[in-house]
């Protein structure tokens, strides 16, 4: 698969000035930040946004980006559904968030501290580029039955060392859909040096002890997982909000 070329990279508070906030997209280092703080985060940003190519306009109270950063930015306002996917590892965190267009795909990794890292892709790229990201070195293939666990072992630990051994990789997924469809399901996979499983939390009736379903499935299949429950059987929303290119 060739390597898909970062855009830009922007921070928590580039976007909150750029008016490119979204609902479905984390703000770590913002959200850690008193109001007050915040304010101040705003004004340094106005200065690297300048850095990154954006002109100053209207004396000094709007931003005009480049072209290719509108027309991105566009594309991820007008996204009709994101797939979200947190890749955990013994060494860091990434949250990936794949705003789905009918033909392209704006890739957005956002990383622990507020960096928001932006990539365009082809559609028909989705498959590829997920396989990549839950590549995950050293991991085993799952075997054997689904194995059901009390919520509160799986919590715990319980069997872990027996089922997956060393964790190398957490993986947990879910869709926004705009239009507020409500919360989607989130799904879960483990890999690790004794074996790998996907996480599934049945709906439990109430008063009833909640369990986990580990099933067993091969590394390279995680990302087939996920596709296949939140994005195979999606349509395209032709409706596309607007994005405004300043704000004051």
């Amino acid at each position: 698969m060739r390597e898909i070329a970062p855009l830009v990279q922007f921070t928590d508070e580039e976007l909150l000035l750029l008016g490119a906030e979204h609902p479905a997209v984390d703000t770590p280092y913002l959200s850690s930040l008193e109001p007050a703080h915040r304010q101040l985060a705003a004004q340094v940003a106005y200065r690297s946004l300048c850095s990154h190519g954006a002109i100053a306009v209207d004396g000094g109270v709007g931003l005009e980006l480049p072209e290719s950063y509108v027309t991105m930015l566009r594309l991820r306002a007008g996204a009709s559904s994101i797939l979200v996917v947190s890749k955990a590892t013994v060494d860091a965190g990434l949250m990936r968030y794949h705003h789905l267009g009918a033909d392209t795909i704006v890739l957005e990794d956002v990383s622990d501290a507020g960096a928001h890292l932006f990539r365009l892709a082809p559609r028909a790229d989705l498959r590829r580029s997920l396989r990549a990201f839950c590549s995950v070195p050293g991991a085993a293939d799952g075997s054997g039955e689904t194995i059901t666990l009390t919520e509160a072992s799986f919590t715990a630990g319980a069997s872990g060392a027996q089922l997956w051994g060393d964790g190398l990789a957490q993986f947990d997924a879910t869709v926004w859909r705009a239009g507020g469809a409500g919360a989607a399901p989130v799904l879960g996979h483990l890999a690790g040096t004794h074996g790998s499983w996907s996480v599934h939390r049945p709906a439990t009736p109430q008063q009833q002890v909640a369990t986990v379903e580990l099933r067993p499935i091969r590394v390279d299949s995680i990302a087939d997982s996920i596709l296949g429950t939140f994005v195979d059987d999606e349509g395209d929303d032709p409706e596309r909000p607007e994005w405004h290119l300043m704000r004051a």
